[in-house]
């Protein structure tokens, strides 16, 4: 059955199942059937008191793009909640009755410890009240980009969607996320290749000369193994060569100074 409903010059359709809609306050997704709005008026909406944050909002017989009906923020409010425990406390008290700390002083605090992290979590109190709006997802994401705090923003949205169950619009949101996160990954593993330089490159005339008389002393002790021609010196011969590739690998290069060597 399919009723229809007159609200500000245009019909809202409204068929008999379940319609979805938000906390505007801590965005927790909750469903109920269209007789809500029986009874209730077109202009201001049914109210509730979210389960979860314990605050009042009106529900509106209105949609938005995503299916998901409209809420919207009770003209008064009571309470506030406490910045470090989360409990609601007096709009006109500062101190919070469950942890016993000011809240002024408390957020202070917090802006001087860390004011990046501060800064982050201000911008994502925008996201949570604005949670349908693609700008404030965007511009949260995009800071937390600009600060190397990706990982924040994946566990923000990973916490939330934690606390309200799958959610469309936070697996989008991590999704975006993870692709920085890889993208980041890349860029930082990444190797230039005037970077990539062999170590064959980089010896110097003299590490080469020590190098060729271990190579030749190495020749020969293989060739004197197959056809014995020095076999009294071939002990010399092999200690000549270690030595000779020791010197060799071992003196530093200075591109700086050609004609001298460290060891």
């Amino acid at each position: 059955m399919s009723i229809e409903i007159q609200k500000e010059n245009h019909v809202i359709q409204r068929t008999d199942s379940e319609i979805c809609f938000r906390c505007p306050h801590c965005q927790k997704l909750y469903k109920t059937s269209p007789d809500v709005f029986d009874g209730s008026s077109t202009l201001t909406g049914a109210e509730f008191d979210c389960a979860s944050c314990s605050k009042a909002f009106v529900l509106k017989n209105q949609q938005d793009t995503f299916g998901i009906f409209v809420t919207s923020e009770t003209g008064h409010k009571a309470f506030s909640t406490c910045p470090k425990c989360s409990s609601l406390k007096p709009n006109k008290s500062d101190e919070c009755p469950t942890c016993g700390v000011f809240a002024t002083k408390y957020i202070e605090s917090q802006k001087a410890a860390s004011p990046v992290l501060f800064e982050l979590n201000q911008q994502w109190q925008k996201v949570v009240i604005n949670f349908d709006q693609d700008q404030y997802h965007q511009d949260f994401i995009n800071k937390c980009h600009l600060k190397m705090a990706l990982n924040f923003a994946f566990q923000k949205y990973a916490d939330l969607q934690k606390s309200m169950g799958f959610d469309s619009l936070c697996e989008k949101y991590i999704r975006q996320i993870e692709l920085r996160l890889e993208q980041q990954f890349k860029t930082q593993v990444a190797t230039k290749p005037e970077d990539t330089v062999s170590v064959i490159g980089q010896l110097s005339l003299k590490q080469y000369f020590f190098v060729g008389i271990g190579t030749i002393g190495m020749l020969l002790l293989i060739y004197n193994k197959f056809v014995p021609t020095f076999p009294k010196y071939s002990g010399l011969v092999m200690i000549l060569t270690i030595i000779a590739f020791g010197v060799g690998l071992l003196t530093k290069s200075y591109p700086n100074n050609k004609s001298g060597f460290r060891f």
